[in-house]
C-alpha cells in the first residue's frame, strides 16, 4: 500500500481529479480533458467501474484462478510444492485496490479496482460540503455507493479477517493524518450487516425527486436507475452475509431471526431470485451483472493458460457432474484434443496427482473455449438468481421457517444455474460450437437423478445444496465459492498437501501485504493473528 493508509485522501483527489477513462464512460466520470474537479454523481459512476468484480486479466490470472478458486478446487493448479504459497505482489494489489483506485488508466487489461474506500470517501466529503437543500438531489448516490462499498468491505473481510476501515480515508475527510487501526473483523461485519439492513429501508421508503432520478438513471450503468433492483441486490447481500455468520458456533440466533423476516416479508424485502422462472429465466433481466465495457474485447485466455488454469477441476468435473450426467458439462468444458491433433473421446479431468502436466494436459478436458476461455463478453457477477435461491434452501432446511420450501427453492437453484451457464455460453458472440439449451423435460431428469435429487436426511440434503452453489460460482465468482466452502466444509473436495514445509494445505485467510506491515504502525494490534492457518471469524471453531 502507500506510505500511510489514511492519505488516501490525497491520492483520490488527484488520480479522480486529473485522470479518466476514454471510451464508453467518458460521459460517466471524470475526463481530464473536461474537469479537473470531481463531482458525487461521477466518483459514483467511476466506483462502479471495477474490474475486481469482473473476470479481467489481472483478477483471473492473478487472485481468482491460482488462489481463491484453487483453494476450494472450482479450478485446477500446478502440480508443484508452492502451490498453496500466497502471491505477494498480488495480494498487495488485491488490497491496494479496495483503498485506491487504479482504474483510471488507459490499459484496460491492467485497470483493476475502483478503490471504493477513497472514492466514497471523496463522496462524503463533497456531499458534507452541499448546501442542505442540494442534498435530497445526491442522497441516492451516497445510498447506492454506501452498498457497493459495505459489499466490498464484507468480502475483503471474508478474504484478510481485520480490516482498517473506520479512519480509513480521514484525510479527505477531515484532513486528520493518523494511521488507521484494524478493526475487529466481526464487529465491522455486524456494522455491514446494519448498514445494508439501513440501505435497505431507505430504498424501500425512497421516491427520488425529479432532478436525482433523471441523474442517477444517467449514471447508473449497473442497474439503470432502478430501485427496484437496487432493493434486490441490497436484501440479497444481507441474505448472503447473514448466511456467513450462520454457523451454530458463530451467530446461527441472529442469522436466523433476520433471514426469516426477509423471507416472510418478500414485499418489504424483495430478492435477486428470479421471481420463481427456472428454465426460461432471463440472467439479463434479473441479476445483478456488471459488464464489459463496449470497447473491451480482451479475450480470457491467457488468464488461464499463462498457470495451466485451463485444465478442468477434477473434484469438480470427475467427482460432481460425470456422475451424475450433469446437463452443463458441454457448456462448462471441452474434450480437448491431444497432442498429435486427435479428438478426446469422452469428458474427464486429470488427476491433481499427475506428475507430468505439461504434457498429459492435452488427454483430458479444459474449460469450454466459447463460454469461458474466448469469451471476451463474461460479466462480473454481484447477485445471481440461482445463488439466493440456494441460500433460501438452505434457510428453509435448516430452520424450517415459512415463505417457501427447500426443495421447491434447492431445485430452482438448479434449472436456474444451468440457465445461467447457457446464458453465459451464447454471450460470446464468437460461437465455437453452438449448443441448445437442456430442455425442461433434460433438467427434470437431472434432478431426478439420486445424486442430485432432493431426498435423504437433513444433512444430505444441505451438502447438495452447497455443492450445486459451489459448482454455479465456479471460476467467475471464486470469492465466494472460496468463502462458503470455508463457511460450510463442502463439498468434500480431496486437498493434495503440498510438499514445501509450513505450506502443506491451502490457507484459511489471505495475509496482509508486505507495505502495510511496514509503514501502518496499528499493524502491531493485530500482528499475532496475521498467520494464515488464523481463521475468519464465521468459520466458526470446529
Amino acid at each position: 500500500m502507500k506510505k500511510t493508509l489514511i492519505k488516501i485522501g490525497c491520492f483520490v483527489a488527484l488520480s479522480i481529479g486529473i485522470a479518466g477513462c476514454k471510451g464508453q464512460l467518458d460521459d460517466y466520470y471524470v475526463d481530464p480533458d473536461k474537469t479537473t474537479n470531481p463531482t458525487i454523481e461521477k466518483l459514483f459512476s467511476s466506483i462502479l467501474d471495477n474490474n475486481r468484480a469482473r473476470p479481467n486479466y489481472s483478477e483471473m490470472r492473478e487472485i481468482a484462478l491460482p488462489m481463491c478458486a484453487a483453494y476450494c478446487q472450482t479450478a485446477a493448479c500446478d502440480n508443484k510444492e508452492e502451490r498453496w504459497i500466497q502471491t505477494v505482489n498480488p495480494v498487495e494489489a488485491l488490497w491496494n485496490d479496495y483503498y485506491t483506485p487504479s482504474n483510471q488508466g488507459t490499459d484496460i487489461n491492467y485497470n483493476t479496482g475502483n478503490g471504493v474506500m477513497a472514492q466514497y470517501r471523496t463522496m462524503q466529503r463533497l456531499y458534507n460540503n452541499l448546501p442542505l437543500d442540494e442534498r435530497p438531489n445526491f442522497n441516492i448516490f451516497m445510498m447506492a455507493g454506501k452498498a457497493l462499498l459495505l459489499d466490498q468491505t464484507a468480502q475483503m473481510i471474508d478474504m484478510f479477517g481485520d480490516i482498517p476501515y473506520t479512519q480509513a480515508g480521514s484525510l479527505d475527510m477531515n484532513n486528520t493524518i493518523s494511521n488507521a487501526a484494524f478493526q475487529n473483523q466481526k464487529e465491522l461485519y455486524d456494522s455491514v450487516l446494519i448498514g445494508l439492513k439501513d440501505i435497505s429501508e431507505w430504498f424501500a421508503a425512497t421516491t427520488p425527486n425529479a432532478v436525482a432520478a433523471a441523474s442517477f438513471s444517467a449514471q447508473d450503468y449497473l442497474m439503470k436507475g432502478s430501485i427496484d433492483k437496487w432493493r434486490r441486490y441490497v436484501n440479497s447481500l444481507r441474505l448472503r452475509y447473514l448466511m456467513r455468520i450462520s454457523r451454530s458456533d458463530v451467530d446461527e440466533a441472529r442469522a436466523k431471526d433476520e433471514i426469516e423476516d426477509i423471507l416472510g416479508n418478500p414485499i418489504f424485502y424483495p430478492l435477486v431470485d428470479g421471481d420463481f422462472v427456472g428454465d426460461n429465466y432471463n440472467p439479463a433481466n434479473t441479476d445483478i451483472l456488471l459488464y464489459q465495457l463496449t470497447n473491451y474485447n480482451n479475450q480470457p485466455m491467457n488468464s488461464f493458460t499463462e498457470i495451466r488454469a485451463q485444465m478442468a477441476p477434477e473434484f469438480m468435473l470427475n467427482n460432481v457432474m460425470i456422475p451424475a450426467n450433469d446437463p452443463r458439462i458441454p457448456f462448462m468444458f471441452d474434450k480437448n484434443t491431444r497432442k498429435d491433433g486427435t479428438p478426446n473421446r469422452w469428458y474427464g479431468a486429470m488427476k491433481q496427482t499427475e506428475v507430468n502436466q505439461a504434457d498429459s494436459m492435452f488427454n483430458y478436458s479444459i474449460w469450454d473455449s466459447t463460454t469461458y476461455l474466448t469469451n471476451a463478453k463474461l460479466p462480473g457477477i454481484y447477485m445471481s438468481a440461482s445463488e439466493v435461491n440456494f441460500l433460501k434452501a438452505e434457510a428453509f432446511e435448516r430452520w424450517g421457517l415459512s415463505g417457501g420450501t427447500a426443495q421447491q427453492s434447492y431445485e430452482l437453484g438448479v434449472r436456474q444455474a444451468i440457465a445461467f451457464i447457457n446464458f453465459l455460453h451464447n454471450i460470446n458472440p464468437n460461437q465455437i460450437e453452438p449448443l441448445t439449451q437442456p430442455s425442461t423435460i433434460t433438467v427434470s431428469n437431472y434432478l431426478s437423478n439420486p445424486l442430485i435429487a432432493y431426498t435423504g436426511t437433513s444433512a444430505s440434503k444441505l451438502e447438495k445444496i452447497y455443492t450445486q452453489k459451489w459448482l454455479h460460482f465456479n471460476v467467475l465468482q471464486s470469492r465466494q465459492a472460496w468463502a462458503e466452502w470455508r463457511r460450510t466444509g463442502y463439498p468434500r473436495i480431496n486437498i493434495i498437501p503440498a510438499t514445501r514445509p509450513g505450506y502443506e494445505m491451502p490457507p484459511n485467510r489471505f495475509m496482509y501485504p508486505a507495505s502495510e506491515i511496514a509503514y501502518n504502525s496499528s499493524y502491531e494490534a493485530i500482528r499475532n493473528k496475521d498467520t494464515r492457518e488464523a481463521k475468519i471469524f464465521w468459520m466458526g471453531e470446529y
